[in-house]
């Protein structure tokens, strides 16, 4: 509001001042809005940060619901004839591998062509189509050639865009002997190829070709295999040299042939290295949370009969932090129906100390002690924290508990949610009042301006009387 400068210059009394004065007095009933408003968005704020904590705690505790994250296995061979990795299924175990020979893909080739850009097919044939079918692809690779396509370069850059399963090249032996190479992409003798060309005998003569047959124009020039070996003395053969299935959940990569006569052993162990870091991850999470609770919270001690400490945090003596706090910190002393009851028996315990950033409840962990748990008895550990998975395990029954305390859902909605849409209930209200006594305010003032107004109009013009009296009585003395 702009303050009035002109009024009292026709009576000389304060009344600027006068009305500043109350333009202040009136203003000041905003402040208590205002103020009020100012609380409320920092609780807001301060809600925003422990449901960020919260979502944080939710995720670490979820990885803990879930059997992959105490399957984890590791492998170790010295083999030079495959490499190993495993997946959670894995089971732990000893396998004596033997590898009899590696996969090989198909590969056929053309006799020698003068040019690479001599059109090879009928002239004027028209379009012909280049089949080449595979046993272990159901679709089999057809491309249309026109007569200018039928050049060894033409026929290798209709095949290469088709994306089918074979790729062809040109080898240039010299400058009058090019061929054509067709190679399977994928190894095993399910994938040997036929090829033929309907529409063009000239060119099925040069580049047809059919296993067993007398009259075909390529050779095989690499036979196919499929890869054999054997795992604890059990014959298998695949068509790939990447073998997923033979442990389960293991994956072999075979590279070679295994020295006549010899196997190798491939030791499956379990890892604890991912499941100690998902339950560190969990204990960071938590104490995060205790963290970010301390602060939204935090109470700053003051002298008797002194105002509350500026620096307070925005929810302290908030009911639904402590109730929140509460519900966590009952859970971590819940005993389970497994080997392993409580928390401690994994290293995990309660710090009773106070934290520098005024943080309790605090969890550490004794990581000899965990890694034992983890080595001795995985089972017990995975039956801890997973429990049935629904109603039981410490990870399941908090994790339930924190998707309850953040749910947004209609009818649903959690701690957080309500809490946070109360506190803007009130701020839209508050905006509401503080509109409404913007517009008393503003009414008020313009009432005092037109009052104003009238007195220094009258008390000017009583001012010019008195003058004009003053005058005539003392011309007439």
């Amino acid at each position: 509001m702009a303050t009035i400068s002109n009024l009292g210059v026709g009576s000389n009394l304060k009344l600027d001042t006068l009305y500043t004065s109350l333009e202040t007095a009136e203003e000041s009933k905003l402040t208590t809005i205002t103020d009020q408003q100012s609380s409320y968005q920092s609780q807001l704020s301060a809600f925003g940060k422990l449901q960020s904590s919260l979502q944080s705690l939710e995720t670490a505790t979820a990885a803990l619901t879930k059997s992959t994250a105490f399957n984890s296995t590791t492998v170790s061979s010295t083999s030079s004839a495959f490499t190993a990795t495993t997946d959670s299924t894995a089971d732990v175990g000893s396998y004596s591998v033997s590898v009899t020979q590696v996969a090989k893909a198909q590969s056929l080739l053309s006799s020698a062509i003068s040019s690479n850009s001599t059109q090879l097919g009928t002239s004027g044939a028209g379009t012909r189509t280049l089949t080449i079918t595979q046993a272990g692809n159901s679709t089999p690779l057809t491309v249309s050639l026109t007569d200018e396509q039928t050049t060894l370069s033409g026929i290798a850059d209709a095949i290469n865009k088709s994306g089918g399963d074979v790729s062809a090249t040109i080898i240039k032996a010299n400058d009058s002997d090019y061929r054509l190479m067709l190679t399977s992409k994928s190894t095993g003798t399910d994938y040997d190829m036929t090829v033929s060309v309907s529409g063009d005998d000239t060119l099925q003569g040069v580049i047809g070709y059919t296993s067993g047959s007398a009259s075909n124009g390529m050779t095989e020039q690499v036979a196919s295999q499929n890869a054999k070996l054997t795992v604890n003395g059990v014959a298998i053969e695949r068509s790939s040299n990447t073998i997923t299935d033979a442990p389960q959940g293991v994956t072999l990569t075979l590279k070679s042939a295994s020295a006549s006569g010899s196997s190798e052993q491939l030791e499956v162990t379990r890892a604890t290295d991912d499941t100690k870091t998902a339950i560190k991850a969990w204990v960071t999470a938590y104490n995060s949370l205790q963290s970010t609770i301390a602060t939204v919270t935090k109470y700053t001690a003051v002298e008797s009969g002194e105002d509350q400490s500026t620096s307070n945090g925005a929810l302290l003596g908030n009911s639904t932090v402590r109730s929140i706090q509460s519900q966590l910190r009952s859970q971590l002393t819940s005993v389970q129906s497994s080997s392993l009851a409580i928390m401690a028996q994994l290293g995990i315990t309660q710090d009773p100390t106070i934290g520098s950033d005024g943080s309790s409840g605090n969890l550490t962990i004794d990581d000899t002690k965990l890694t034992k748990a983890l080595s001795d008895n995985p089972k017990g550990v995975a039956d801890y924290f997973i429990g049935d998975g629904k109603t039981t395990g410490f990870a399941t029954m908090m994790d339930s508990t924190l998707t309850t305390m953040l749910s947004t859902s209609t009818g649903k909605e959690g701690v957080i949610k309500n809490a946070t849409d109360s506190i803007n209930t009130t701020l839209k209200t508050l905006s509401k009042r503080y509109d409404a006594m913007s517009d008393s305010i503003d009414a008020t003032m313009a009432r005092y301006k037109t009052q104003f107004t009238q007195l220094d109009t009258l008390v000017s013009k009583l001012n010019n009387t008195s003058t004009y009296l003053t005058q005539q009585f003392s011309t007439s003395s």
